[in-house]
């Protein structure tokens, strides 16, 4: 178990609830060890640089006064017991592909699992990152597309209608466009923190879809059944789209914008199927 360190963790990030009382749980590190950004403990460690702390997690050795951050943190706590395992992951081949991937969710974390901004507290939010916010909305456009194409293959054929991958994505790459453009002209400054949470709501919808899928391809669901829950499903993320406006203070017709997007999308596949032109 991991003793006489410190870890810093953003008192207002979900996510970051989790993985510490998964620490703790799972007896990889002292409660004690765990310490909130915002604190005032948290910023009275010299040897803890504290801009780069906000972005990437920061583990403070006690002993030694050495400070590692993000991954290399993560690492440290989960193979602590398993030296083999930490030189597997800390080889470059895997070590700098994972660093990618914990750098496109630490910076984009407050669009994964936003949450109410204590103004009182220090500010713990990541710095912005274009890159890394562009690489998190295309992610979820592509993961979202490839399941819910799974979904349709189960659901299509009721109607006889065709369906293929390259519709979805055309679908999903449309819903970014069109509602970037909506978010220009509605609350600018923020289209991309939009696009962010939007992207997460698709991706919601998705991982919802996706155990439903697997079990239309193990047993027979009616057609009532299976539109019922796809249809549940897009009230769920309408709702929480709706919530997500709310916590960003974006206009409501961001949401009516999504909504005629999605009805206008459908309106326009059933066209084209009819007319056999996809």
């Amino acid at each position: 178990m991991l003793s006489n360190h410190k870890l810093l963790v953003d008192n207002e990030c979900r996510m970051c609830h989790i993985y510490r009382k998964s620490f703790v749980k799972l007896g990889m590190a002292e409660t004690e060890c765990m310490i909130a950004y915002q604190s005032q403990e948290a910023s009275s460690y010299s040897e803890i640089d504290q801009e780069r702390a906000r972005n990437e997690i920061a583990l403070l050795d006690l002993n030694t006064g050495e400070a590692t951050y993000g991954l290399a943190s993560l690492v440290k706590i989960l193979t602590q017991k398993s030296p083999k395992l930490k030189k597997v992951l800390e080889h470059p081949v895997i070590f700098r592909p994972l660093q990618v991937l914990y750098w496109v969710i630490s910076y984009n974390r407050k669009v994964i699992a936003p949450a109410q901004i204590n103004p009182n507290q220090r500010n713990c939010n990541p710095d912005f990152h274009l890159g890394y916010r562009w690489a998190y909305i295309l992610f979820v456009t592509l993961a979202t597309a490839f399941i819910v194409n799974n979904f349709t293959a189960q659901l299509f054929p009721h109607f006889g209608w065709p369906h293929n991958l390259s519709t979805e994505l055309a679908i999903c790459i449309g819903q970014v466009t069109w509602q970037g453009i909506a978010v220009h002209f509605i609350s600018s400054k923020d289209r991309l923190t939009y696009l962010g949470n939007m992207s997460t709501v698709s991706m919601m919808g998705a991982l919802i879809l996706l155990p439903i899928t697997i079990l239309m391809t193990l047993v027979s669901l009616s057609v009532y059944l299976k539109l019922a829950l796809f249809f549940s499903v897009i009230g769920f993320m309408f709702f929480e789209h709706i919530r997500r406006c709310h916590l960003l203070s974006i206009s409501s017709w961001m949401t009516i914008s999504w909504v005629a997007y999605r009805v206008a999308a459908l309106s326009l596949l059933i066209f084209l199927i009819q007319h056999k032109l996809v």
